[in-house]
This record gives structure tokens, sequence and C-alpha cells, in this order.
């Protein structure tokens, strides 16, 4: 009944605003929504292996705890850098993580270094195990409940397009602003952020030229703060040569035998 209610009223105001509306040709969020969703849904194969190219970086904020992430997805592997705070020798800093998923040899290559100690880097070796993925594989299962087909077709209702508003065709870079909560249940997101938010706004942009789709989300709920901040972009050009290892640089890693 509360979604139905959410639905007539999105109905409702839709018609002032309609009768309010100039006559300057507008894109509305539902036709981005659907060109980023054609660039950048998630899609794993059979062995749970995410099978997609392009980049994402995100920056995630929690009770001021900051942690940065930046992946490169290119069907045949993938390599993540990650930064976070950490603990050496009793000194606060941050140590970065880059691990490189190699498809082909059927494990990851992790090096680890802390800032406070840069010549204390590890490198290690270790062959895909049924966890491996799990991270990755939430993160699809979340992207398919969230963006069920009711939620699409909300999204893609006029009404709704209306009451987030257009943004001028000619204009690069288009931004909306999304009342969320109106047709997603708050719930879905305790996993990913660690709590059921009472409070959640979300900023949407995408700019045409380059297909940079940029999330801005801000949480609160139980006494805790979510801030996160996503790009993804460079869909298809992705080189994996890039990213994976050579020959001779898997032979430092500890663990590895050619």
């Amino acid at each position: 009944m509360m979604k139905q209610i959410h639905v007539l009223t999105f109905a409702l105001t839709a018609v002032l605003v309609a009768a309010c509306g100039g006559s300057t040709p507008q894109t509305y969020f539902s036709d981005v929504f659907n060109t980023m969703e054609d660039l950048y849904f998630p899609v794993v194969n059979n062995q749970n292996r995410v099978v997609v190219n392009y980049e994402v970086a995100a920056e995630i904020t929690i009770d001021n705890v900051v942690k940065t992430y930046d992946a490169y997805f290119f069907t045949t592997g993938i390599k993540l850098v990650h930064t976070a705070p950490a603990i050496n020798a009793g000194v606060s800093t941050t140590r970065t993580s880059t691990i490189v998923y190699d498809y082909a040899v059927g494990g990851t290559f992790t090096k680890s270094v802390f800032a406070n100690a840069p010549s204390q880097e590890v490198r290690t070796f270790s062959t895909f195990s049924n966890s491996t993925f799990s991270t990755f594989n939430r993160v699809v299962d979340l992207a398919t409940t969230v963006l069920s087909e009711e939620t699409k077709s909300t999204i893609n209702n006029q009404a709704t397009n209306l009451i987030i508003g257009g943004q001028p065709e000619d204009q690069d870079k288009k931004t909306y602003t999304l009342p969320i909560a109106d047709f997603i249940d708050l719930g879905q997101f305790e996993d990913p952020i660690g709590f059921v938010p009472t409070s959640l706004e979300v900023v949407v942009s995408f700019t045409t030229s380059t297909n940079l789709g940029e999330f801005d989300i801000t949480a609160s709920g139980a006494g805790k703060n979510y801030q996160a901040s996503f790009a993804v972009s460079n869909p298809d050009g992705v080189v994996a040569v890039s990213h994976l290892l050579t020959s001779t640089q898997k032979e430092t890693y500890t663990g590895y035998t050619a």
C-alpha cells in the first residue's frame, strides 16, 4: 500500500510539473539509467567470475574511517587497489593492497605495503578458493536485488522522470538527485553499508562525451554515518596486459610456481 501511495503521489505531482514545464528538450533519468545499465551492470560467468570491462573508483567513509578502492575489470581478470587505515609498529598509518586476479593462472597475486614502511613490501600468491570472489558476488547479488523489475519499472515511469526532473539534452554532464527511499526498501542497504539507513541521499551524474558515471551517496541511521563516491568509466577500454603481471613479476611473489 505504501508503495502505491508513493506512485500515486508521483503521478499527481507530475501533472503539476508537466503543466509548468518549458519547451527545452530534456534528458530524463530513465534514459541515463538505461544507458549506464547497458554499459556497467556487473556480469558473472558460470564460475562466478566477473566478466566485464570497465573501471571503478570509490572512496567510502564510515564514521570518519576512509577507505579507497580502484578496480580494473578486463574479462580475463581483475586488478584491485585498496587503501585503508592500519596500525604498523604501533603507529597509525595506511596499508595499500594491490591484488591481481589472474583467471588464466587461477589465483591472486597480492602486494601489501604500509605507508610508513615502504621497504617492507610483502608479495604473496594464492590459488582461487570458494570464497575468492565472494565480495564481488555480493555486489552482483545486491545490484540484481535492488534493481528488480519493479524498481526498473518505477524508474522508467514518466511520473518518476518528472519528479526527478530532466536535464537539457545538449548539456554534457547531467546530474540527478534521486528520491531513492520512495521506490527502494532501505533495508536492502544493511549488508553493504553495515546498518539500515533512516536517511539516504543519492546523486547520480553522467557525462555523455566520456560515458563517466558518478554516484554520491550519503546515509545515516543507528548512530552511524556513511558517505561514498563511486565513479564508473572506460567501458570496453581496459587493456588486460596493462594490469596483469609479467612472468618475471609473478616470480617475485611467494607461493607462486610457474
